[in-house]
């Protein structure tokens, strides 16, 4: 299948699972096929209110899982044993602390469809998605225009992009949650802010190698000719290829300059915003 189901529901819970990394969907049996609550990411736990309802002894409780979860690609889960959290995890905890995991978060992505929509593209993994509201958007492009005068002529994103009930996603990095594109980078050039959470791409280190662009699901990091100070393309004499120097670039969010990205405050009608997926309701 597609989305290996990891813990289904009905079955009855015999350990806790916590997600390590990637992704995972919450879904519950709704009529013949299943409907999404929420999904889950690093550190998001599964199983937790039914073993804990079981371990007060609670009679009226049914002991088997109320929603099904399964693989978005890859994800990576630990299962915490039955044993391990009776003996050091629910004597120190009460009612207030167990997290209600499938209704609190579906809550902040009320509509359904959007939630799929999202899902079904992974755009769960955005923390700084570029949205752009097309009832809005003029298409006068400024918010290009100010992305490329702010970096050097290269605007870092494409106003273009899936749309769902005329909002799109523009092709622009969305500083993922779980980025698999620092993964391989040979140098550590692109790396994630200590101080943003940003992820970002150190120019001095980049080697122009094209394995974060590569390995970046979205496309939204391209290689672009280096330029030097009088404008012209800065080409390859180390072995006299006469190439251009290429290196990655994406959307950094204006990482340095005041006042936030320069895309979202050149925009004259304010059609365009970067959202958290967790927060987007359409």
């Amino acid at each position: 299948p597609d989305e290996p189901i990891i813990a289904k529901e009905g079955d009855y819970p015999d350990g806790l699972l916590v997600v390590r990394a990637g992704f995972a969907r919450l879904s519950q049996k709704f009529g013949n096929g299943q409907k999404t609550l929420t999904y889950l990411g690093a550190g998001d736990m599964f199983g937790l209110e039914e073993l804990y309802q079981a371990w007060q002894g609670d009679h009226q409780a049914e002991f088997k899982l109320k929603s099904s979860i399964s693989a978005l690609g890859y994800v990576d889960v630990i299962r915490i044993p039955v044993t391990v959290l009776e003996r050091h995890i629910f004597p120190n905890i009460n009612d207030n602390s167990i997290p209600d995991i499938g209704q609190g978060e579906a809550a902040t992505l009320s509509d359904t469809a959007v939630m799929e929509w999202a899902l079904d593209r992974r755009y769960m993994n955005g923390t700084q998605s570029m949205v752009i509201d097309l009832d809005r958007c003029m298409r006068c492009d400024d918010c290009v225009r100010a992305c490329a005068s702010t970096h050097d002529g290269n605007p870092r994103f494409r106003r273009e992009g899936a749309i769902f009930d005329r909002k799109m996603v523009a092709n622009a990095c969305m500083h993922c949650k779980d980025p698999v594109c620092m993964i391989g980078c040979p140098t550590g050039a692109i790396h994630r802010s200590m101080e943003t959470g940003s992820v970002l791409i150190n120019d001095d280190t980049c080697i122009g190698c094209a394995t974060c662009a590569n390995s970046c699901p979205y496309d939204n990091i391209v290689m672009v000719p280096i330029r030097g100070k009088t404008g012209a393309v800065v080409l390859d004499s180390a072995e006299q290829s006469g190439q251009p120097i290429v290196k990655a670039t994406k959307c950094d969010l204006c990482a340095g300059i005041s006042g936030g990205p320069a895309c979202v405050r050149a925009c004259p009608h304010d059609a365009l915003s970067r959202i958290d997926f967790r927060d987007f309701t359409g």
